[in-house]
């Protein structure tokens, strides 16, 4: 299990200071905090708000021969599901990565594979957010108390269960643990990926990780794109 955890008072971006590490070639495996970010990054190169008392943590780790980049990605909603349901329930698993609370984001997950090392960015939110579709456990209930640290303590040890577990049962418990939780099953969504579009119902995620859409009574399998809700209009944002 990673134990060694890295404090920062304030930095651009834990994500950067990582890959940093990584590209200076003084890589270990750890866990970094920071209280604040002045260019919090989220997936494609959009900004994450980062507001004080959130918390803001990159996991530098070794991939090894088991790994990949989507067991890591789906493993790592799973953990992060799992301590913050210690103090809310009603949460949702947003594929591929992102932890929803009633059709709000209150987490994402950044990854980025560089040689041999992974490093896994998570971002939580406390304290409340000011954008659109984000919520924060305070806005959930006030009388939540947890602190950045403790929380970040907890992703790791339910990160570390579930990369552990034997690796021809891995993703078997992974897919399930995703079937139980996840947001938006039988949805009507349209994903967009460039200038191409499709429509389906969310019937869950396949083997390698990706999106199950049902159109037309076939499956089509999506690796990645923007997803737009057609309910509500909602637009959910993917790798």
């Amino acid at each position: 299990m990673i134990d060694k955890i890295i404090k920062l008072r304030k930095v651009d971006s834990t994500h950067k200071f990582a890959l940093h590490m990584i590209e200076s070639h003084t890589p270990f495996e750890c866990a970094i905090i920071a209280e604040s970010q002045t260019s919090g990054m989220g997936r494609c190169g959009r900004q994450w708000v980062s507001v004080s008392g959130n918390l803001y943590s990159s996991i530098i780790r070794k991939m090894t021969l088991s790994d990949n980049v989507s067991r890591i990605s789906l493993a790592t909603a799973c953990a992060v599901h799992s301590s913050i349901s210690k103090y809310t329930q009603d949460l949702k698993l947003h594929w591929p990565n992102d932890i929803y609370y009633k059709n709000h984001k209150i987490s994402g997950i950044l990854l980025t594979v560089v040689e041999n090392w992974v490093v896994i960015s998570v971002g939580v939110n406390i304290y409340p957010v000011e954008v659109p579709i984000a919520i924060s456990l305070k806005d959930i209930d006030a009388e939540i108390e947890v602190s950045p640290l403790s929380l970040l303590q907890n992703i790791l040890v339910e990160l570390d269960r579930w990369l552990s577990l034997p690796y021809v049962n891995d993703f078997a418990d992974i897919r399930k643990y995703w079937f139980e939780y996840m947001w938006g099953h039988d949805s009507v969504v349209t994903i967009h990926n460039g200038n191409d579009s499709e429509m389906g119902t969310i019937k869950g995620i396949d083997w390698s990780g990706r999106l199950i859409l049902e159109k037309d009574g076939r499956n089509l399998y999506i690796s990645s794109g923007d997803m737009f809700v057609n309910e509500n209009n909602i637009v959910v944002n993917y790798e």
